[in-house]
């Protein structure tokens, strides 16, 4: 019989998973921005949505059992840091990471939320992982920004583009983060989860629609 106090990590098989981590999976299954994973207390995969599968691009069973390290190899050096940091820790904020996947190399950012699972003895059984990508996100902002400084010395009517898109993405990548902590404190309550997830899909659009403007009141893919 399993004692209460003792860490959920035995054996690797998606079955071994608990309701709740089920649950918390299927929450997540309906949408492809947030990768999420289930780790034992070794920072074994237990099981990842289909989000988190893409990103090397294997399916989610060829996780079971392996470590981060396993699946990406040396691109696993940052992330790997936050979970092993997360281990010792109550929990610590969402932080942005940056890996070159091997699959891609190309730098990627992604902000990450680690969130351990206690068992009633005080020792980490489980690790839930929330990560998001927004490498497409840093590139358009690098864009921005640049364009932004033109702006300012352009006409009046522009300024407040430049100011506009500034100050967005700065609110942008602030929400992001606390997002994720929000839905990191969520972990243990599933039925939490779409109204975060909403929430991040409203500002993915957000994003959307600032682009648009941009493309509307400044033709920045035109010669001149």
């Amino acid at each position: 019989m399993k004692r209460e106090d003792e860490p959920v990590d035995s054996g690797h098989r998606l079955g071994d998973l608990r309701d709740f981590d089920a649950q918390l999976l299927a929450a997540f299954s309906k949408t492809s921005a947030i990768e999420v994973a289930i780790y034992d207390s070794q920072l074994r995969f237990l099981a990842v949505n289909k989000a988190a599968s893409a990103v090397p691009g294997i399916p989610p069973e060829a996780f079971v059992g392996r470590t981060i390290r396993d699946i990406i190899g040396d691109a696993a050096a940052e992330p790997e840091a936050r979970l092993r940091r997360a281990l010792v820790a109550d929990e610590i904020p969402a932080a942005e990471i940056t890996s070159v996947l091997p699959t891609r190399g190309e730098l990627g950012y992604w902000i990450l939320k680690s969130v351990p699972i206690r068992c009633q003895s005080g020792r980490v059984g489980q690790m839930v992982s929330l990560a998001v990508e927004v490498t497409a996100q840093r590139k358009l902002e690098k864009h921005f920004r640049k364009l932004g400084g033109e702006l300012l010395w352009r006409k009046e009517q522009y300024q407040w583009l430049a100011r506009e898109l500034h100050d967005s993405i700065n609110e942008y990548h602030a929400a992001l983060g606390m997002s994720l902590d929000r839905l990191g404190g969520c972990t243990r309550n599933p039925e939490k989860i779409p109204e975060l997830l909403a929430q991040s899909d409203f500002l993915d659009e957000h994003m959307r629609k600032l682009a648009s403007a941009v493309a509307r009141c400044f033709p920045i893919d035109r010669q001149h």
